[in-house]
């Protein structure tokens, strides 16, 4: 455990808190990180970051490793939360059918073992009751995870911003580094006129 607390020490202050960007970028960076790793897009979710942070000119190593706290062992965490908030919502402005949680848990059950995976992968049945699966939860899923996936991302942008400002501006390491980037700034000015 100390391990990892040290890595991931060791990640924010050398990463983000260290790194030749602006607060802005950086903190975009984090922001679009936690919105795409909320979205059920696990397998592209890196390439997602990367398009996204290239258009919103936003630090794109910073939201690529955000990402990864989506992975296969935190889907139902992330996910059912997701869906169940997803279905909720749209429940009040239509009718949804009701959430069968048994079948969604037997399916993902099927997934996680690779035996009974492997047996059924070949079968018509297990096809069509992934399909008529996906089609019972994707809408609900994905409604759920983009307002997840807007409210931690606009939440982790304000404070990530606020903090980057803040250990840039009070701590003494953080000062020296935002001096001398505000020196390479300046250089990069003169000789860019």
């Amino acid at each position: 455990m100390r391990k990892l607390i040290k890595k991931v020490n060791r990640f924010v202050v050398h990463r983000i808190l260290h790194a030749d960007d602006s607060p802005h970028r950086l903190a975009l960076g984090v922001g679009l990180g936690f919105f795409v790793a909320w979205t059920p897009t696990i397998g592209f979710q890196m390439m997602i970051v990367i398009l996204l942070a290239t258009a919103l000119r936003a630090n794109n190593r910073v939201g690529v490793a955000i990402v990864w706290l989506s992975n296969p062992l935190t889907l139902i965490p992330i996910y059912l939360p997701n869906y169940w908030i997803g279905h909720n919502i749209l429940k009040l402005f239509c009718d949804r059918p009701a959430p069968d949680y048994s079948a969604l848990k037997q399916v993902l059950l099927e997934l996680f073992q690779l035996k009974n995976f492997l047996t059924h992968f070949y079968q018509a049945s297990f096809w069509r009751d992934m399909w008529e699966l996906f089609l019972n939860v994707s809408i609900d899923l994905w409604f759920g995870s983009i307002l997840m996936g807007l409210f931690l991302g606009t939440l982790s942008y304000m404070i990530s911003y606020k903090l980057i400002v803040w250990y840039r501006t009070h701590h003494p390491r953080g000062r020296r580094i935002f001096a001398l980037l505000q020196r390479r700034r300046q250089r990069h000015k003169a000789v860019d006129s």
